[in-house]
């Protein structure tokens, strides 16, 4: 409802109240009050069906405009004052729930309201979580690239230093193995024992040896 129909509301209402107390000696007999009254209490009772049935709003309605249907009734029997006094009272019990309609409708955007809120935060909260999810399954993702980094160093280190130790065996001098043959002379003695004696001959043996010598450099 916009500001300018709830002045235009209020100042019906206002105007209605006014005819309400308006002495009878101004013109206004009972029945015009009555009629007033009527007409006020049908008013407050339009305005809360209006604003929406909630909480305890419908049995207050119901209850205005069973004391509004009673002051009529009291009317058209000629009943004047009851018709004024079962008005005002049909006005008083649309006035309490046309109160519990705007509190139950504040109750219900507060409530949106709170959802609402709800909702955002947990939006939030479940962003968060996800983003720390992600950020750990990065981190964990790096843990493992940096393990296996390290892993393949190491094997480059050991591979590098196999091929080092193969290089220096390669490099290494070759064996060289050098054989010494020394041949030497000792006097031997043979007989000879033939039918003629003669002196026996004196002959010279020959002894070899050999002697081997390892080393190891440079060719020449």
């Amino acid at each position: 409802m916009t500001r300018f129909a709830m002045m235009m509301r209020g100042a019906s209402v206002s105007a209605l109240l006014a005819f309400a107390v308006v002495p009878a000696h101004a013109g206004w007999g009972k029945a015009d009050r009555a009629h007033a009254e009527i007409a006020a209490a049908q008013s407050k009772i339009d305005t809360a069906n209006k604003i929406g049935a909630s909480g305890n709003t419908p049995a207050m309605v119901a209850n205005a405009q069973a004391a509004l249907n009673v002051a009529k009734e009291n009317l058209a029997n000629g009943n004047k004052d009851e018709a004024i006094a079962d008005a005002i009272h049909a006005g008083q019990l649309a006035d309490t729930a046309v109160g519990e309609a705007h509190r139950a409708q504040n109750d219900a955007a507060a409530s949106r309201v709170a959802d609402a809120n709800a909702q955002a935060q947990q939006a939030q909260q479940d962003a968060a979580d996800a983003q720390n999810d992600a950020q750990q399954r990065i981190a964990d993702a790096n843990a493992r690239a940096d393990n296996a980094s390290a892993a393949a160093q190491a094997s480059a280190a050991q591979a590098a230093a196999a091929q080092e130790n193969l290089d220096a065996a390669r490099n290494q001098p070759p064996t060289v193995v050098t054989t010494t043959t020394e041949k030497t002379t000792s006097p031997t003695h043979r007989v000879v024992h033939k039918v003629v004696r003669r002196p026996a001959t004196t002959g010279t043996a020959v002894a070899e040896r050999t002697t081997t010598t390892v080393s190891t450099g440079t060719p020449q």
